[in-house]
């Protein structure tokens, strides 16, 4: 018998579990799913029923120094939008800060972001 293995959840380290959730809740859309949350962990839930997004507290967190590799980033998120220049207002909205482009990547379908812990992520609008 093979055992189904299926992807439940993106845990991503922080110092403030709840407030890094807050954050991507505002730019998602998404709910704090409060039944699957406790003091050290937070998470999101997908409406659309996929994985969701967790937050755990990591006290010894180092936010990465992107673009430089002196902490380098250990993952990122890429988020689709239909629209860069909209996806970027609700990006900065929800608490966003955007970082260094780049220089190979200027005019590139897709933007990169700080999250207010630090974690890099990009804002990717469909090629065309």
């Amino acid at each position: 018998m093979t055992t189904t293995l299926r992807l439940v959840a993106f845990a991503i380290d922080c110092p403030d579990p709840r407030a890094l959730a807050e954050f991507y809740g505002r730019l998602l859309g998404w709910e704090i799913d409060e039944s699957e949350t406790e003091d050290d962990w937070v998470e999101l839930a997908d409406p659309a029923g996929g994985a969701g997004l967790g937050f755990q507290r990591d006290p010894g967190y180092r936010p990465p120094t992107w673009p430089s590799r002196e902490v380098p980033q250990m993952m990122h998120l890429d988020i689709r939008v239909s629209a860069l220049a909209e996806g970027h207002e609700q990006a900065i909205a929800a608490g966003a800060t955007p970082l260094p482009q780049p220089p190979d990547q200027q005019g590139a379908s897709w933007r990169v972001y700080a999250d207010p812990a630090g974690h890099p992520f990009c804002l990717c609008a469909p090629q065309g």
